[in-house]
């Protein structure tokens, strides 16, 4: 019968650094999303803002954050932060199409 050990302080860090490298990543790769959504509101004429969906969002990720056994109102202010951004960059992206 082998006995594994726990993993080492140094171990678990390491860990974390591969998990932050790969969430900056997918925020990377969510914004280039948002990016050519901003370029289709401008040529649409949408609003920057999209209330219900953004209300659909909190929703969907609050539920989310519960099945992870993480804060779901850690999760949200994490989320607002970037869909203030994102609607920053709609509002450029707006700007730039006139």
């Amino acid at each position: 019968m082998t006995t594994e050990s726990a993993p080492s302080l140094s171990e678990l860090r390491n860990q974390v650094d591969t998990i932050d490298g790969q969430l900056v990543a997918l925020l990377g790769q969510r914004f280039a999303v948002t990016r050519q959504i901003g370029v289709l509101k401008a040529v649409d004429d949408l609003p920057s803002r999209d209330e219900a969906r953004e209300s659909h969002m909190h929703l969907r990720l609050a539920i989310l954050a519960e099945e992870q056994g993480i804060d779901s109102a850690m999760v949200l202010r994490v989320f607002d932060e970037v869909i203030k951004r994102v609607r920053e960059e709609h509002e450029t992206i707006r700007r730039g199409a006139q």
